[in-house]
């Protein structure tokens, strides 16, 4: 049986099809959030002047201020506050008693549901969550491999690692109860 010979005009041919096929997506970005939100597209949060934001499809009410920050001539004004997970939960539980409401840090299943597919840095809504530091979030959720470990949420992409240190001091998003 004859072996075939692949000429080289033939196999240049063959590379620059394969790569008209596959190189668009190579180069692909993803936007930035900030340009992909108009101004005032709030995208399925209610948002009030008190600083706090409604999800419509989930019913969950979010501080739009990472913990630390207030919320302020319709921005956030100070520095979040960063702690360690152990830290940061009895952070929440104190807020919510000086408070009278079940404040507590959102959940890894909150995170996700706030999380835009469509664009990133922040992956999130500016629009909703003014001046979000882009950074890893700690949720309340608690990880299944090691005690020392929790989980977090990268506001870059929205992805999440539950492989965090829990000594580690990062900052996080406060959610009311909806029992609260």
């Amino acid at each position: 049986m004859p072996i075939s010979i692949i000429r080289p005009r033939h196999l240049l041919g063959l590379v620059l099809i394969s790569l008209g096929l596959t190189g668009c997506d190579f180069y692909a970005t993803t936007p930035s959030c900030l340009d992909y939100f108009e101004p005032g597209d709030r995208s399925g949060f209610i948002t009030d002047d008190n600083g706090l934001a409604k999800q419509t499809a989930t019913d969950t009410l979010w501080y739009r201020c990472a913990a630390g920050q207030r919320f302020s001539g319709a921005r956030c004004q100070g520095d979040p506050t960063k702690l360690a997970w152990d830290d940061a939960m009895a952070y929440a539980q104190e807020f919510a008693e000086k408070s009278g409401k079940a404040w507590r840090i959102a959940n890894n299943e909150e995170m996700l549901s706030i999380q835009q597919s469509a664009c990133q840095s922040p992956s999130v809504n500016p629009n909703v969550f003014k001046g979000i530091e882009v950074n890893n979030y700690w949720t309340s959720s608690e990880t299944w491999s090691h005690d020392s470990l929790r989980c977090s949420t990268y506001l870059f992409q929205g992805t999440m690692y539950c492989r965090q240190a829990r000594n580690t001091e990062l900052p996080f998003l406060l959610v009311l109860d909806r029992d609260g």
